[in-house]
């Protein structure tokens, strides 16, 4: 038990001091997250980019099963209050990512949940991913009043 509690700490201060920005350990990638803003009122539209950057020597092929190559969640806990892409269309895509070389995913989405209601006054955290069902999180705190 104490070897879980010692692991678990480590992983959380790890997770404190790389931040939101992380490196992807499988394959040696830079993932960021940049958001115009961080706090929001109600109705208002969140903007930002997702960056993936290929920090090794080699180059990283990534395989997608849609059309659709990252994925961004808004959460408050542990409801998912919206998910992005809603619809992907179904064919294999892929990325390729030279040494040095990066992949900006712009995105502006209209702060609703699924129903298409407004998300409520508080604090959530948005999530951005690669769709490779092998990639890390990246994520922010933003605010609503």
């Amino acid at each position: 038990m104490k070897t879980n509690s010692i692991i678990l700490n480590f992983l959380l201060l790890s997770f404190l001091l790389t931040g939101c920005d992380l490196l992807d350990q499988n394959q040696n990638v830079g993932l960021s997250l940049e958001l115009e803003k961080y706090t929001f009122f109600e109705a208002d539209t969140l903007k930002g980019a997702f960056t993936v950057t290929n920090l090794s020597s080699n180059i990283i092929n990534y395989n997608f099963s849609t059309s659709c190559q990252y994925g961004l969640k808004i959460q408050s806990g542990s409801v998912i209050s919206r998910q992005y892409p809603e619809v992907c269309a179904q064919v294999l895509t892929s990325l390729t990512l030279k040494s040095g070389e990066s992949k900006l995913y712009e995105f502006q989405l209209l702060l609703v949940d699924n129903d298409y209601n407004n998300l409520i006054k508080g604090n959530y955290e948005v999530e951005t991913f690669l769709l490779n069902n092998n990639s890390s999180i990246v994520s922010k705190s933003i605010k609503i009043n």
